[in-house]
This record gives structure tokens, C-alpha cells and sequence, in this order.
């Protein structure tokens, strides 16, 4: 009986760990791109902002939100890539609202900024801009 259990949990023990090396060794497995996040300098129990872009493919989904305290600012997030050009979104409707997302076409490979601020007022100047987020779109 104790055999017959050994070679039983043997056999699903060599089937998950070929599992997981296909799943890891698999193109697909090894083209899944995580999705980016960034944020403003504020702390959280302040009025902060973040923008999240999803980085699954050359049509990939960006966009800003205005969370914790209300703080009479809007965030305001920008995504920028080589050979391309600018994208600005605001997410002025208050503390707890995003701007409408926007698809952001990126050819794979290529060198992506994204950045979040806080402004006062739709033409105020961006202050409290958080890190620089960097990387490579696609991966």
C-alpha cells in the first residue's frame, strides 16, 4: 500500500514540475508583458495621484487617477516612447476619479517614460511629479 502512495505521489510530482517548465519555457509564457504603475510624490493619506498602462501589446490601455484626501488638485500623467510622441490625460473630476482610458499604440521593443503630477486647475503648472517610470514596451 505505502508503494503503491509513493508512486502515485511521484507521478504528480513529475507531472506539476513538467507543468511549470512548460508553462515557463513557452513563447507565450516568455512574451507576457506586466502592466506598468506610477504615481505622484504625495503621501497616501494626501491627495495623490497614479497612472497605470497595461502594457499587453501595441494597443495598450493608459490611464490617470486622482486618489486619497481631496486636495483642489487634479492628477495629471504622461506617457512618452521612443520614436513617438506624447500622451497627457487629467483626472479632473476630484479625489477617487480617472481620466477615460486611452489605447496607446507602442511597437514592441521600444523605450517607454510614464510619469504622474498634481496641478491646480487645468492650465496650472505640474507640481508634487512623482519618479520617472522606465522600461521596454513589450516586456
Amino acid at each position: 500500500m505505502i508503494r503503491k502512495k509513493s508512486r502515485w505521489f511521484g507521478a504528480a510530482l513529475m507531472a506539476m514540475a513538467l507543468t511549470v517548465t512548460a508553462l515557463v519555457a513557452s513563447p507565450a509564457a516568455a512574451q507576457a508583458a506586466a502592466g506598468w504603475y506610477a504615481e505622484s510624490s504625495d503621501d497616501y493619506s494626501d491627495g495623490y495621484g497614479y497612472a497605470t498602462w497595461s502594457n499587453t501589446g501595441q494597443y495598450s490601455s493608459f490611464q490617470v487617477c486622482d486618489a486619497g484626501a481631496g486636495d483642489a488638485r487634479r492628477a495629471v500623467g504622461y506617457i512618452w516612447w521612443q520614436d513617438g510622441g506624447t500622451i497627457e490625460r487629467h483626472a479632473a473630476g476630484g479625489s477617487g476619479t480617472c481620466s477615460t482610458p486611452v489605447n496607446v499604440y507602442v511597437p514592441a521593443g521600444k523605450w517607454v517614460s510614464m510619469e504622474v503630477c498634481e496641478r491646480k486647475g487645468a492650465d496650472g503648472i505640474d507640481e508634487k511629479c512623482g519618479p520617472l517610470v522606465h522600461g521596454i514596451a513589450g516586456s
